[in-house]
């Protein structure tokens, strides 16, 4: 008994027709924002004092990453008008996180100690908690949301900046990398149909279970490995369906009338995205110059 059962388990490896990452496979792209003359960024620095920046972001026990956050994150809102806020989903933390989070006075926070026992998923408290931000950032009419994960956020303002240096009436998106490897593949969907337009954990246990029976580390690499590679930072902008990557700087009116939706075990980007896309015709970029960090 106890070998048959062996023998139907038996995996065999998932082998690659294609093992080139999704960036290269998606290169080159058409029709991609321009790059603005020195001048005009110039003026688009003098500018940005006058907008408004509304940052998100939710928490769980990042207490330990708050003081790097906040030191990347208020030079950046410090480029913006004085009426920009950082509004702070958190819940069900374990540690000091709530503490250090009132103790920082330019933060505003929504706090639920309990929220896991109504949303068991993470991914379903985490689009409760984006919702929730987004609703009120929009009461605060701002020209820019940034949503960032508070524990990857080792930046620099210039590694920000640099998406004002592509023409900001062709994009209303931008995305970040990170310093080494491209981590957030279940964020992700490429343009092209044929690339990376599934969820990647989806796709893992599809392939590793009957009748597929592929083993565990070929798929992994298969599917994920192969794209989690550094994006070289003048590769240039790569148009996407959804990404994030620990952080997302939107127009704000591109985001309008869609909602983050974690259902089903999907990562609670994906929809979102997708939605804007579709209403509100807004295009969604990677900018390999703008570069995150874990803290």
């Amino acid at each position: 008994m106890h070998m048959t059962l062996a023998l139907t388990k038996k995996c065999h490896p998932y082998i690659l027709s294609d093992n080139r990452s999704f960036f290269v496979r998606e290169y080159p792209q058409s029709n991609l924002p321009q790059r603005i003359s020195n001048a005009s960024y110039q003026n688009v620095l003098r500018q940005l004092p006058s907008l408004r920046l509304v940052i998100l972001g939710c928490a769980r026990n990042v207490e330990r990453d708050l003081d790097k956050f906040r030191t990347h994150i208020e030079p950046i809102i410090n480029l913006f008008h004085s009426s920009s806020r950082i509004l702070i989903f958190e819940s069900d933390s374990k540690d000091k996180t709530v503490k250090k989070l009132r103790e920082w006075s330019r933060v505003e926070l929504y706090t639920y100690s309990k929220l896991i026992e109504l949303y068991p998923e993470r991914t379903d408290r985490l689009a409760y908690g984006r919702n929730m931000l987004m609703d009120k950032a929009h009461l605060l009419l701002p020209d820019y949301i940034f949503i960032v994960d508070l524990d990857r956020f080792l930046t620099s303002v210039s590694s920000f900046l640099s998406n004002f240096q592509y023409d900001t009436n062709q994009w209303s998106v931008m995305t970040a990398t990170a310093h080494n490897t491209y981590y957030d593949i279940w964020a992700l969907r490429t343009l092209s149909d044929s690339v990376m337009n599934y969820d990647v954990w989806h796709r893992v246990s599809e392939l590793e279970t009957p009748p597929n029976n592929y083993c565990h580390q070929s798929v992994y690499d298969g599917i994920i490995g192969i794209h989690i590679k550094h994006i070289p930072i003048e590769h240039g902008l790569i148009e996407v369906r959804s990404a994030f990557n620990g952080a997302g700087l939107y127009k704000v009116n591109s985001t309008y009338n869609c909602k983050y939706d974690g259902g089903g075990y999907t990562c609670e980007h994906v929809p979102f995205h997708l939605c804007i896309r579709e209403k509100n015709q807004a295009r969604i970029f990677i900018n390999p110059e703008f570069q995150v960090g874990s803290v």
